[in-house]
């Protein structure tokens, strides 16, 4: 009698575990992950936009995932190093403004680690494409893309003595002389949206490129270039203290508010020379697919919290939580364009 009631006893734990039992033993691997501190890198300086983004979105980490996100940087620029001009010049590849040092060392991490990285359209789709370029020790097959976490649009402004306020003005002041416009860096996204406006305008150009959109943006404020392309917060206040106008933004539409409001959009005109400025969150390559939608669920979740739209709103940046295949066809137009053009 005591064998027989042993062996119910067996059975019935093992039907009570096979009917959901202990919720720790059956408990699905993703339910505990992450079980440490979530690591997210920005490849670009400390205050920049992107970095300003990645600490706000990190703020929100510990209530979304249940571990703390820890937002850092890892960012040489090449200029800052002192070595010979010609050492500097043979490193640019591999330093500088596209964050290429932290990709590298991003190469370290193993799949499902709770270490992440922003990327952009300027390491992935622009600097290995363009003519003459060395191969850099990484590619956008070494990640796995999770979400986009801001946008910005880019804006073409003019220095106002031009009186060049929209692509008519533009058009009509470009058929007497070859108009020089400065952007930030030979390897931006704007270098290429200017060269490709220009060809659809049938205008002559020169693209004289700068350390950021910052630099560039003085140089027209300085009167050294007639126009500059940069981000609209970076142009901001030259619109606001009239040193500079805005003539067209590299968008589909244009803006209805704000001190950029009248400016139409490069598609508006019928032209197609234009792209947003994208980051986007990345994985190591072979990361579990549950790992990565934990991920872009939290930080949609993250997006929609009225702080971060009102941060976005400020910093004059859009979200757009766009997924790994919105994103993959991102990089493919942005190749596309440099193609066109290198």
């Amino acid at each position: 009698m005591k064998k027989e009631c042993t062996v119910i006893v067996l059975a019935a734990a093992c039907t009570l575990a096979f009917a959901g039992g202990p919720k720790s033993v059956f408990t699905p691997w993703i339910d505990k992950w992450p079980s440490s501190p979530i690591t997210v890198v920005c490849p670009w300086a400390v205050g920049g936009v992107v970095d300003i983004v990645n600490r706000k979105l990190a703020s929100y980490g510990e209530e979304v995932f249940g571990q703390p996100v820890v937002a850092t940087n890892d960012f040489i620029r090449a200029d800052a190093i002192s070595m010979s001009d010609s050492f500097l010049q043979s490193l640019t590849p591999i330093l500088g403004d596209g964050g290429n040092v932290a990709f590298i060392n991003y190469l370290k991490t193993k799949a499902n680690d709770p270490n992440f990285i922003i990327g952009s359209e300027n390491a992935f789709a622009i600097a290995p494409n363009l003519k003459n370029a060395r191969t850099l020790p990484f590619s956008y097959q070494d990640f796995e893309p999770i979400i986009s976490l801001c946008s910005a649009v880019f804006v073409l402004t003019a220095s106002t003595k031009l009186n060049i306020t929209n692509l008519e003005s533009l058009k009509a002041y470009g058929q007497e002389r070859k108009l020089t416009v400065a952007v930030g860096g030979t390897t931006s996204i704007e270098n290429f949206m200017i060269k490709e406006l220009f060809k659809e305008l049938n205008l002559p150009l020169e693209v004289i490129t700068y350390n950021s959109a910052n630099l560039a943006l003085d140089a027209l404020i300085k009167e050294e270039v007639h126009l500059a392309v940069s981000h609209q917060s970076q142009a901001k206040r030259g619109v606001l203290d009239g040193s500079i106008t805005p003539v067209v933004l590299f968008d589909e539409k244009g803006k209805t508010t704000g001190i950029f409001a009248g400016v139409k959009g490069v598609g508006e005109y019928g032209y197609t020379a234009y792209c947003k400025n994208r980051s986007f969150l990345l994985a190591r390559k072979g990361t579990d697919a549950a790992v990565i939608k934990k991920m872009r669920e939290g930080y949609k979740a993250i997006l929609a919290q009225q702080e971060v739209m009102t941060l976005f709103e400020s910093l004059m940046i859009e979200i757009e939580p766009l997924d790994s295949e919105a994103i993959d066809k991102h990089l493919a137009a942005v190749q596309s364009l440099v193609n066109a053009h290198r």
